[in-house]
């Protein structure tokens, strides 16, 4: 379990957050064991199943190479969000052009690909 405080504009909150099943979620969506996953991360099996079962904390170099790898955020990984994007991704579509907005001032636009 990690806590930790975020401060907003509204002041200090506490927050808990409780990442360890979303690295065995992530892992069974793929259907790979955890020896594939620790292969993946240049460990041990015994070493991927602690940080899986939160009995050792996760380096972070090998969060954002889970999160590079499942294609997902950190935010996601953390906890911090149920979006696999991010927080504050949003998606508008015009039709033509899907415009992205994630946590900028601009936009990227993408155009969709055309069935």
């Amino acid at each position: 379990m990690i806590n930790y405080q975020k401060c907003n504009n509204k002041g200090v909150t506490k927050i808990s957050t409780n990442y360890y099943p979303r690295l065995k979620d992530l892992r069974e969506d793929k259907d790979l064991s955890q020896e594939d996953v620790a292969r993946i991360l240049g460990t041990e099996q015994s070493y991927y199943a602690k940080y899986e079962n939160g009995v050792r904390p996760i380096p972070f170099e090998r969060v954002i190479k889970l999160a590079l790898f499942y294609d997902v955020s950190i935010d996601y990984i953390a906890g911090l969000t149920n979006d696999k994007r991010g927080r504050g991704y949003k998606e508008q579509s015009n039709g033509k052009y899907n415009i992205t907005q994630k946590n900028s001032p601009k936009a990227v636009i993408k155009i969709k690909e055309e069935k």
